[in-house]
């Protein structure tokens, strides 16, 4: 979403939107594209006003900047649907230090892209509460999915000599769960 106005009062920042709405106070966002280092990156949000269309959130020792509009800031947020742990407990494993980042990463994109597809099939859903459990598995299956293929160029890894095919309709499943890719109508 595209950031309209921004300014910073005290270590503040308030960020002017068309429409605030679909943010919730503590919601961790993402904002790019600012002009000032300290206000771009990972934020949580402690105040939304939706008569008002702003959000703010605290910076640490940033001078105060007056109201300005930037060229092309936006602000998303981070789709907090399913946990590594989450992923893990469907998996049954046990995750090491060293999988965590690789699984994080995972699970961030996974998050990411059912909260897009669902966003895109008509589903205004909110990013920090996962819409049913059947979008959760989904969700789930689709990050567990990315970790099991890391590295590899099309599917699961195998050290076989035959081929490992790729699991038939995982990808139809996970749909199925998340709803979409059905026809919309409108």
């Amino acid at each position: 979403m595209d950031i309209n106005t921004i300014s910073c009062t005290d270590d503040i920042v308030t960020l002017g939107l068309t429409d605030s709405s679909s943010f919730v106070v503590g919601e961790h966002v993402h904002i790019y594209n600012t002009g000032y280092n300290k206000l771009d990156g990972h934020h949580n949000l402690t105040a939304v006003d939706t008569d008002l269309n702003t959000v703010s959130y605290t910076v640490n020792n940033q001078d105060d900047i007056a109201e300005f509009s930037p060229s092309n800031a936006t602000i998303n947020a981070q789709v907090t649907w399913i946990t590594s742990d989450d992923v893990a407990d469907y998996q049954g494993w046990t995750l090491d230090v060293d999988e965590n980042t690789s699984i994080d990463i995972c699970v961030d994109a996974a998050n990411e892209w059912a909260y897009t597809r669902r966003r895109a099939a008509g589903y205004n859903d909110n990013p920090t509460v996962v819409p049913g459990e059947s979008a959760k598995l989904g969700t789930i299956m689709y990050a567990a999915a990315l970790f099991n293929e890391r590295g590899a160029l099309d599917q699961i890894p195998s050290f076989s000599e035959i081929p490992t095919p790729a699991p038939a309709g995982s990808m139809g499943q996970i749909m199925r769960l998340l709803g979409i890719g059905r026809g919309r109508i409108g």
